[in-house]
């Protein structure tokens, strides 16, 4: 049932894929610069070598002009840019691509950073994170490319997002769609490394607790006595209500300690914390985010509370609080779990891609309910636990 489920949300993604990509009817940029392995494609593909750059730059230039959301106009701008050697612009329009949910985007971005394309990123786990996403999407080089890129340890200093169930099932659905003896000799054997490496050494749960360390006990500074938040799961200071916030005399400390450092993503929640209480939405915001990406995982349930909560200055696409809820959820951050299962019941998420699978919710619901601390909690929990219940009987 588990991989059943899997398999479903694959294809419900791949479909909602395919249909972001089709919104609009073939345009003279379809024509010029259609890619032949974008799976896509709604017009004749045209090989690399028979594209009329100038003509193509024109034509997807205009349709993105005209049409900024046509996001596989933009993928084939990006495409004929490279094309044309003018790399910092194609980067830029192949990642909003990406991010917009381009599946072949997706997946060219990640190639872009792991074949180290000048003025790509250089972090590999941002290669793990397009991918898989491309991978959940449907599309094929992306499912095969990150199975054997998990299995050759490219994202061992990545937070792997991805299942051994669901790898299987990408593998499972690749070999299905394809129509090369030579594809289906990769995917049989990367199906073999995968199924050895789980008898090996089968994984934890995806959400149980690590394994106990010695502890290291960080250090408590300035900023952290001051405006660390008392709802912050790794918090090292008994955390200050907000009405009990000194905030000029925070904003102080928590400046000067990121300044100190600036690789400490608590010291920069708690700098954003401040800020926002201090009416500097601006800093606010790009502080938060900063944090988030950094791995904060309190900065990044928060950073979606502002996108939610329509904050001056955040994003406004609820897209954005689904990605760094899921984040801040597979990390642990309960209060991540509960809301995100709960948005994507009541539909907050309708317009995204929905990057949980409903075997990856039943997980987070799970791990919640074993971490509930009182009674409504717990209610409401089991609440989300029969709605799971009732959508996968339906």
């Amino acid at each position: 049932m588990a991989m059943r489920n899997v398999l479903l949300a694959c294809v419900a993604l791949a479909t909602s894929a395919a249909a972001l990509a089709r919104d609009y009817p073939a345009t003279e940029c379809d024509r010029l610069a259609a890619n032949p392995e974008d799976q896509d494609v709604i017009a004749p593909p045209v090989p690399r070598a028979s594209v009329d750059l100038p003509r193509a730059i024109a034509a997807c230039e205009a349709e993105v002009a005209l049409h900024p959301d046509n996001v596989r106009a933009r993928y084939q701008l990006s495409r004929v840019l490279a094309y044309d050697g003018q790399g910092a612009r194609a980067n830029a329009e192949m990642k909003r691509a990406a991010d917009e949910g381009y599946r072949q985007a997706q997946f060219v971005y990640g190639l872009l950073i792991d074949r180290h394309r000048p003025g790509a990123p250089a972090d590999p786990c941002l290669i793990e994170s397009y991918w898989l996403r491309s991978a959940r999407a449907g599309r094929e080089a992306a499912r095969v490319s990150y199975v054997r890129h998990v299995l050759n340890g490219r994202f061992d200093a990545c937070r792997i997002q991805a299942t051994p169930a669901e790898m299987q099932g990408f593998l499972e659905a690749a070999a299905r769609d394809s129509g090369d003896y030579y594809d289906r000799l990769l995917i049989a054997g990367l199906a073999a490394r995968l199924a050895a490496r789980a008898t090996a050494h089968a994984p934890p749960p995806l959400y149980a607790k690590p394994a106990a360390k010695p502890p290291v006990q960080p250090v408590a500074t300035e900023c952290d006595r001051l405006a660390s938040h008392p709802e912050d799961p790794d918090r090292v200071a008994p955390g200050v209500p907000g009405s009990r916030v000194d905030v000029a005399t925070a904003l102080a400390a928590c400046a000067a300690e990121v300044a100190r450092h600036p690789d400490d993503p608590r010291q920069r929640y708690q700098y954003a914390r401040v800020l926002a209480y201090s009416g500097d939405g601006r800093r606010a915001s790009a502080e938060m985010k900063r944090a988030a990406d950094e791995g904060y995982r309190q900065a990044a349930f928060v950073y979606g509370l502002f996108v939610d909560r329509g904050r001056p200055d955040a994003p406004t696409d609820i897209c954005v609080a689904e990605d760094y809820w899921l984040r801040a959820a597979r990390a642990g951050r309960q209060a991540a779990r509960v809301i995100y299962v709960r948005s994507v019941f009541r539909g907050r998420f309708a317009t995204c891609p929905v990057q949980a699978s409903a075997t990856e919710i039943g997980q987070l619901l799970e791990a919640a309910a074993a971490d509930a601390r009182d009674f409504y909690e717990r209610l409401l929990i089991d609440e989300l636990r029969d709605r799971l219940a009732e959508r996968t009987a339906s």
